[in-house]
């Protein structure tokens, strides 16, 4: 389920149109390269970290510094929203949403040099 959100994250923040976030494609090459600020030919932790730390910020409609499941649920199911907060409070703060796509960042990086290729 969580490479389920990472992807449905990614593509929303990117401004990717989803079905749905069970349906989400697998982040392609083409993607990658829009994220790869350096142009090094790979995405770096940082470089994602710095994106998805952005989306973060885009998906709070109401900045308030937490993520409500109304804010996302174009994106994300009930069941996933409940797998990003952490503490069970309701609502995924930056620090739970960072944790988990970084997490997913580090799943991906099937070369473990820190690099999505």
């Amino acid at each position: 389920m969580h490479k389920t959100v990472f992807a449905a994250a990614f593509f929303f923040i990117a401004g990717t149109s989803l079905a749905t976030a069970q349906q989400a494609p697998a982040i392609q090459e083409g993607h990658l390269n829009q994220l790869d600020a350096d142009k090094d030919g790979g995405v770096s932790r940082a470089e994602y970290q710095s994106f998805m730390t952005a989306g973060f910020a885009k998906l709070d409609a109401n900045r308030d510094g937490f993520l409500a499941q109304g804010e996302v649920s174009t994106m994300l199911t009930p069941d996933q929203f409940s797998s990003l907060d952490a503490n069970k409070d309701g609502r995924v703060s930056r620090n739970e949403f960072l944790n988990q796509v970084m997490k997913d960042f580090a799943s991906a990086d099937r070369g473990g040099d820190g690099q999505l290729k």
